[in-house]
Formats: structure tokens, sequence, C-alpha cells
């Protein structure tokens, strides 16, 4: 007899898995087929010039990851850059309620779209052999899609917030959801100065944050509360920018210095490239400025701007964009503020 009484069973079992395996690779690709919809919509009103510089810097900055994680040391920096935009992605997105109520599969979706977005890093460490640099990113992403934070919607307002000036109502606005994470930071940068990397990465993970900041477009209203021609209004926001961003990181810069003064270009160095991203990001949200609004142009150029600094022998390319949307943004709020040039 070749079959026992539980074989039914057994090959339902199995037809049900397989059903269900059916099932989870059919959403998800549905769902990659969504986000490349959507990604081939926003890229629809770039215009083929920004297209050809995005392809640029991509190109150009996959060829710098390649060189980085060529060597031991520079493969783990980077592999851990990439694992913390990836985190703060997964922190920041808004549709995992949407993808947990109408998909059972929801975790796979999010690790197959996650890994899809790291291919190019998993194809430079499977070329230059880093493979712990390799499975610790896939493990590592396997436990960042389980990241659910529920940020509660209540109105903070501690001596902190109160702090920071009233013009400069986004950081307002991040600082209250983020206060706590900025606040741990800061702590553990500062009693952890004596370690050669803490003070380093903790500036990263609070440089990084305030770039969300300036995402949305403030009402009109608020930028004629200034009563500022383009070029001050400019200036303020961009001095404003810079101050709040030093409170922060100039005390955790100094005890680093404290303990590790030989290494005193490596904080220096952090501080000014992040300089450079706030000014980028300024220019590029009031170059396409529109009230209440998300530009899908300024966030092309930021995306483009952030993938420029995280290698750094692309900054010259940042500071020539910046140049550029410096005039271009005068020129764009000209039109809201010309009564007060």
């Amino acid at each position: 007899m070749l079959y026992g009484a539980d074989t039914p069973q057994i090959i339902i079992e199995i037809s049900s898995r397989v059903v269900c395996f059916y099932y989870a690779i059919t959403m998800i690709q549905a769902f990659i087929k969504l986000r490349v919809r959507q990604i081939l919509r926003a890229t629809k009103g770039l215009g083929v010039i920004r297209i050809i510089v995005l392809i640029v810097l991509s190109a150009l900055s996959v060829i710098g990851l390649f060189m980085q994680t060529e060597k031991t040391p520079n493969s783990f920096y980077f592999t851990g850059i990439y694992l913390t935009i990836i985190a703060l992605i997964q922190v920041n997105r808004h549709d995992k309620r949407f993808l947990q109520i109408h998909f059972s599969n929801s975790k796979l979706i999010l690790l197959t779209e996650y890994l899809l977005l790291m291919s190019p890093l998993f194809i430079c460490l499977i070329y230059n052999n880093q493979w712990i640099s390799l499975i610790s990113s896939i493990v590592l992403t396997s436990l960042i899609i389980n990241l659910d934070f529920k940020i509660r919607q209540k109105s903070l307002n501690t001596s902190f917030q109160k702090m920071i000036p009233s013009d400069c109502f986004e950081w307002k606005g991040g600082v209250r959801k983020t206060l706590v994470l900025i606040v741990a930071l800061w702590i553990i940068g500062l009693g952890t100065s004596f370690f050669i990397g803490s003070v380093p990465i903790i500036i990263f993970l609070l440089g990084i944050l305030p770039w969300s900041f300036n995402e949305k477009s403030e009402p009109l209203q608020m930028i004629l509360a200034y009563e500022l021609g383009p070029a001050k209004f400019l200036m303020h926001k961009i001095k404003m920018q810079l101050s709040l961003f030093s409170i922060l990181s100039i005390p955790l810069i100094i005890a680093f210095l404290l303990f590790h003064l030989d290494r005193w270009y490596i904080p220096i160095a952090e501080y000014f490239i992040f300089i450079t991203s706030y000014i980028y990001i300024i220019l590029t949200k009031y170059a396409y400025y529109q009230p209440n609004n998300k530009s899908t142009g300024a966030q092309a150029w930021v995306a483009i701007g952030v993938m420029g600094m995280i290698i750094p022998v692309f900054i010259p390319v940042v500071w020539l964009l910046s140049i550029r949307f410096y005039f271009r943004s005068r020129n764009n709020l000209n039109f809201y503020l010309n009564d007060y040039n």
C-alpha cells in the first residue's frame, strides 16, 4: 500500500500552502507594479533634463558605492547608512496600516520592496566578496520590517520647543514628533563621546532627521508674515536652520575633540556636509514653492542632492545646484514677496 490514511490530509495541506504561496507572489507582483507606476507618474513631471541628471547622478552614486564597498571598514559604514535610510523609510511611511488591512502578507511585501531598494548595495557587496556585510544587511532588513512605532498625536509643548523661535515653525512641528528621539540620541552621543565612532554616528542620525521638516510648503500667509523680500527671506531661513542644527551638533563636536583631537576632521567635515544639505534643501523647496503643496520636482531634486552628499565626491555638484536653485527660488518667491522688495 503506497498511501496511508492521512494522505488526503497531507495533499490538502500541501495544496493550501501552494495556493497561499501563489497568492503571496501575486500580491507582491501587484504591489511592485503599483510602485513602478507611481515612479513613472512622478518622473513624467520632471522633464527630460532632470531625468538625465537623475540617471547620471544615480549611476555615479552606484559607482561610488562600488568603490567604497571594496574595503571592509567602508563596506560596514555604507551598509549602516543604507540600513539607516531603510529604517527611516519604515518608521515614517504612512501606508503600513493600509498594507496590513488589505494584504495578508504585508511584511513580506515590505521586505521585498526594501530588498529591491537595496539591490545596488547587494550587487556591490557580492562582487567585492563582502559576505559579512551582505548577510548582516539582509538579516537586519528582515528585522526593520517589524518596526511599527505608533506616534501619539499629542501636542507636546515642552521647554525645548518654547526655546525654538516662533518663525522656525518647521522645526517646531518636526521636533514635536521626534523630540524623544532627538533628546535620547543627543544624550547617548554626549555620554559615549569617548568612543571614536559614537559622535559621528549620532551627528549623522541627528543630521538626517531635519531633512523631513521642510517636505511640505507652508501657507502663503506664513511667508508673508516675515515681511521680507525674496533674498532676505531666503537668508533668514538658511540662517535659522543652520543655527538650530549648530546648537544640536556643536556640543557633540566639542565632546569628540576632547577625546579624539587627532581626528578633529571627522565631525567637522560631517558638520559642513550637513550644512550644505540644509542650504540645498531650503533653496530647492522655495525654488518650487507652491502654498500648501508638496512639489514633486522639489522632492526629486532633494533625493538627487541627498545621493550626492552621501558620497562626498559629488558635493561640488550639490554646490552648483544650490547656486542654480538660489536664483530660481528668488524668481519664484518674487511673485509672492514682490511688495517687500
